[in-house]
């Protein structure tokens, strides 16, 4: 299995170190972007630097859970699943406000809720096992819903066709959290197991030809 970690927004792949030193005897990929540079844009970079890889598992936060989704719609079969954290599926109402305000901020363009790159999202039928872990405190008092001081739950919840699981932490703390390692932890041993039960059924089939 090849891990492959995707930062939030201005933030680094050093968000996930503690993950990474709860998860090990894998290889692992640490994808870096600049929201200033544009979604696609660094969607396609993202791409190059996957190309050959087999047997993808997606851990996200935020913003990189969206590159996730992208990511794995386009790279399907050699993709095995993923889990998110905090990433706000149904876009940023923040975003949609700030984009107005701050109309330089590439991000705000790319992160509202009719921006491309979340109505693409949405419409993707997703094919591997996947999780968005809801961080369920914070509440940031300029936010009108129910949010974790960034994104709200019902963003974070938008999609009816993946696993949510609800953590007591906030946007950023959520990736020190160990209930989210140990869901990550779970969630990656049943798609191995479940991997190894389909390859032990083709080797007698395998053998059967060769005879």
């Amino acid at each position: 299995m090849n891990i492959v970690y995707i930062h939030g927004n201005r933030q680094s792949a050093d968000s996930f170190n503690f993950i990474r030193s709860q998860l090990s005897g894998y290889q692992e990929t640490l994808l870096e972007y600049d929201s200033a540079d544009g979604f696609y844009h660094n969607h396609h970079a993202m791409l190059q630097q996957l190309e050959g890889m087999e047997n993808i598992f997606f851990i996200a936060h935020s913003l990189g859970g969206i590159h996730a989704l992208h990511l794995a719609n386009e790279l399907s079969g050699k993709v095995l699943g993923g889990v998110t954290l905090s990433t706000p599926y149904g876009g940023s109402e923040a975003a949609q406000l700030i984009k107005y305000m701050m109309p330089f901020s590439q991000v705000f363009k790319d992160i509202h809720p009719r921006s491309a790159p979340i109505l693409e999202a949405s419409r993707f039928e997703i094919q591997h096992p996947w999780t968005n872990l809801v961080s369920i405190r914070g509440d940031s008092p300029l936010m009108l819903a129910a949010n974790d001081g960034v994104v709200t739950h019902d963003s974070m919840r938008h999609r009816d066709d993946i696993k949510l699981v609800d953590v007591e932490s906030n946007h950023f703390e959520i990736v020190l959290n160990q209930e989210a390692v140990d869901i990550i932890k779970e969630t990656m041993k049943e798609i191995e197991t479940n991997l190894q039960r389909r390859l032990s059924r083709r080797a007698p089939r395998a053998n059967t030809a060769a005879a």
